[in-house]
């Protein structure tokens, strides 16, 4: 590579460019499909398994959810965002349009699906840790004593020993 395109632009049309690739990457990165993405899912359920969002305020989740977006997309893309892209962004768009603002919560796991939705190994081991083992589809809860009724009488022939013969 030359550099000849870069060389005939003067600074301003330089920067002009990388404004206008940023805008586009923003764009391609708010129009990502996360929720729809297993990958990025996977990955984020093991984020959030080892306690990334435990004991924060919910600001503090939407930046690490936030955060684990950008470092997703920066990867897949090959883009360079920053937080201070996003926010710089976002700022922008709220202000030229007070009443829509973007959602960078992730989905919630109660999406109101009637059925029962598979856990991942990592929300499965998180619930277990918590001792939330009522909220494990298809737990079954085994009781803690044994069976109260009599035993059965054995119904199986005696083994015979190997020395003895059949007879």
């Amino acid at each position: 590579m030359d550099g000849s395109n870069f060389s005939n632009q003067s600074p301003s049309q330089a920067g002009a460019n990388v404004i206008s690739g940023k805008d586009t990457a923003l764009q391609s990165f708010l129009a990502f499909p996360f929720t729809s993405d297993e990958v990025y899912q996977q990955g984020l359920a093991d984020v959030l398994a080892h306690g990334a969002k435990s004991g924060k305020t919910d600001g503090e989740k939407a930046e690490t959810v936030l955060r684990t977006q950008l470092f997703y997309f920066n990867r897949v893309a090959g883009q360079h965002l920053t937080v201070e892209d996003v926010r710089s962004h976002q700022n922008t768009v709220d202000s030229q349009n007070p009443i829509g603002t973007m959602d960078l919560s992730p989905p919630s796991a109660n999406s109101g699906d009637s059925e029962t939705r598979l856990l991942t190994f990592a929300e499965l081991t998180l619930l277990i840790q918590q001792g939330k083992t009522d909220n494990i589809p298809n737990n079954k809860v085994i009781p803690e004593t044994l069976n109260d009724g009599p035993p059965s009488t054995s119904i199986a022939l005696v083994r015979k020993k190997p020395w003895e013969a059949d007879s």
